[in-house]
């Protein structure tokens, strides 16, 4: 059996909360950053969305 997290299992933030989070931060590197630093951090903010979409993903396919 897996073990839990502090919170039971839960997130600590929802899925929606984290995805305006990120949206957030890339409207804010487009507003402060230009060339490749701004590349690189939406490259960084992308992927971390990606890895959050595929662990939910993956825990709806679990939870059928």
């Amino acid at each position: 059996m897996p073990d839990k997290d502090e919170n039971g299992g839960k997130p600590a933030l929802s899925y929606r909360t984290a995805m305006v989070a990120y949206a957030v931060l890339g409207i804010l590197c487009l507003s402060t950053l230009h060339g490749d630093p701004l590349y690189l951090c939406l490259l960084i903010i992308g992927a971390i969305a990606f890895k959050t979409w595929l662990a939910r993903a993956k825990s709806r396919l679990e939870d059928r």
